[in-house]
């Protein structure tokens, strides 16, 4: 078995703690400048569409990708398993046939 996963994990990790070390630094900046910028005020004019909050489009938005992950998985270990169960027949299929005599080969 080779080490792929260990060095994948291994770089995967790696490259986690430097993002969330990244994220909570970006995090305390819009901390501070939020703490000098005055609140928004809401729009109240009457008539108008009711926007999403971005909580809702964050969910969306995650939820979507969640599900294309899933179905890419499922997709990936399909073919993985089609591949791997074609190899196989041909392996077994070459392994049974009898090996061309010399007389028909030369022809």
């Amino acid at each position: 078995m080779s080490n792929y996963v260990k060095y994948a994990t291994e770089a995967s990790d790696s490259y986690f703690a430097g993002l969330t070390e990244t994220q909570e630094g970006f995090l305390k900046s819009i901390a501070a400048f939020t703490a000098f910028v005055p609140a928004t005020p809401t729009p109240t004019a009457h008539g108008t569409v009711e926007l999403p909050s971005m909580q809702e489009i964050m969910e969306a938005s995650f939820a979507f990708a969640q599900k294309f992950l899933r179905q890419q998985q499922e997709f990936f270990e399909k073919a993985i398993a089609a591949s791997t169960s074609t190899a196989n027949a041909a392996a077994r299929h070459a392994s049974h046939t009898p090996p061309k005599s010399k007389s028909a080969s030369a022809s």
